[in-house]
């Protein structure tokens, strides 16, 4: 049973052909990178995690900030992405 809605986020939904975890690294790497500059100059924003879905082919980048903000994010680290979505988290109680 979940507690409820618990932030928003937004993902960057990437199509990778042969994606392969070293490659994501490094593009994690400069987001972060780019995300830390963006804060800096006054847009908070931040890459929370990382989900690779290697049989498709697809890796999504989890943020805390705005679209724009994930977008731009991206653009600086020269990480292509299709789109950049919003969604939410749920808190997940634990199981009795």
């Amino acid at each position: 049973m979940s507690r409820g809605r618990s932030r928003t986020t937004h993902i960057a939904e990437c199509f990778w052909p042969d994606v392969h975890e070293e490659s994501v690294e490094r593009a994690a790497e400069r987001i972060k990178d780019s995300t830390a500059e963006l804060t800096r100059a006054g847009t908070t924003v931040n890459l929370t995690s990382t989900i690779v879905l290697p049989r498709d082919e697809v890796v999504l980048y989890l943020f805390n900030g705005s679209g724009e903000a994930v977008r731009a994010a991206c653009l600086l680290a020269n990480v292509a992405f299709e789109r950049i979505v919003d969604a939410f988290e749920l808190e997940q109680a634990p199981a009795m």
